[in-house]
């Protein structure tokens, strides 16, 4: 089961995942960010490292940029406005120090016998290794078109990123995001049915023009 761009709307995440009725044999994989944009950031990351066992992910553009943040404080246009959530995020994850290194472990890909889970891009000609994290995490297009034109390989691809595609199942690849954090939906994505589950936003988090809290 895949979830799309929580961005730390963690009560519609428990929502989303009681709907779910997870059974033991059952997996969940994160493909979006899991931080800012609403300031639950951390409350997610705590759930998720409390079931990292049934729960798995890949880094994704905004925790890649809080990681460069806190370490260097580099900051880029994409994210000036979570400065401060950045710093109080930072502040709890010193606070508990096995949740930030699990954080800070966060794979950039996960690759299993039928599907490839990145957060964007794969560069037709290179391997998933050869990637550089800015390319796995950034890139949308590839001599002008979605990376996804050029895609040749068998396994599925789940991928993130592209807010404005919304929904766009293919048959080797996967986006669906339906912008929790501005009123819309949480989605979930069962990879053997091809079922779509939503989780109705509880309020609206961000201005979707100014990408800015309300």
């Amino acid at each position: 089961i895949f979830i799309w761009d929580i961005h730390g709307c963690f009560e519609e995440l428990k929502l989303l995942i009681d709907k779910l009725d997870l059974n033991d044999d059952d997996k969940v994989y994160f493909t979006w960010d899991l931080i800012n944009k609403w300031p639950k950031s951390f409350k997610v990351i705590k759930y998720i490292y409390k079931n990292r066992d049934k729960f798995k992910l890949v880094l994704w553009n905004h925790d890649l940029e809080f990681l460069k943040y806190i370490d260097w404080k580099e900051e880029n246009s994409e994210i000036l406005n979570f400065n401060k959530r950045f710093d109080k995020l930072h502040k709890k994850l010193l606070n508990k120090p096995k949740i930030f290194n699990f954080f800070k472990e966060i794979p950039l890909f996960i690759e299993e016998d039928d599907f490839i889970l990145i957060h964007w891009w794969i560069i037709p000609g290179k391997t998933l290794e050869e990637h550089s994290a800015e390319e796995l995490c950034y890139l949308r297009t590839y001599k002008w078109k979605p990376w996804y034109d050029y895609y040749t390989l068998d396994k599925k691809v789940i991928y993130g990123h592209w807010a404005i595609e919304w929904l766009n199942i293919r048959e080797k690849t996967v986006w669906l995001d339906t912008w929790c954090c501005y009123w819309n939906y949480l989605t979930a994505y069962v990879l053997e049915t091809w079922e779509i589950i939503t989780q109705k936003a509880l309020e609206q988090y961000i201005d979707p023009f100014k990408n800015k809290s309300i």
